[in-house]
């Protein structure tokens, strides 16, 4: 296997209804303060996040009842939404998980500027089906974005 690294766990993420009630309880339990948060708007959702040494501990809930979220919530309820990869060289990766017949969702990677750390980023998931009931996303930093 060659082209691509994984250089570490990115962000371990949680679906819940009320990002801001479950901040204070994990607050209360942890000590976290989640100072960081934001809004994608494409995909309907906000997220409270708490830096965790090179990891991220990310509290994600739906803003619309057509969010991908909000439909893992009424499936499933509360909880573990997915783990992100941090890598480089997506590209090569993508193209050997296609390889083995890996589903990925969307059918290409999404490029924006990430809302918190204003650095250009991709992403892409690989379907649950194909990662043993886990959703997986795989994250490659781009670099600083424009203003």
């Amino acid at each position: 296997m060659g082209g691509f690294r994984i250089l570490g766990l990115e962000e371990v993420v949680i679906a819940v209804r009320d990002a801001d009630k479950a901040a204070e309880d994990f607050g209360r339990m942890f000590g976290f303060e989640f100072r960081g948060g934001w809004r994608l708007d494409n995909e309907k959702i906000r997220i409270r996040m708490e830096p965790l040494g090179e990891t991220q501990l990310h509290l994600m809930e739906p803003t619309s009842p057509d969010s991908v979220v909000e439909g893992f919530l009424e499936k499933r309820g509360e909880g573990l939404n997915h783990i992100a990869f941090r890598v480089e060289g997506l590209d090569s990766l993508i193209e050997h998980l296609r390889s083995l017949g890996a589903r990925l969702v969307p059918d290409e990677p999404v490029e924006i500027i990430h809302p918190y750390t204003g650095e250009r980023i991709r992403y892409i998931f690989i379907h649950p089906k194909s990662a043993h009931g886990v959703l997986v996303e795989l994250i490659e930093h781009l670099g600083p974005g424009k203003d």
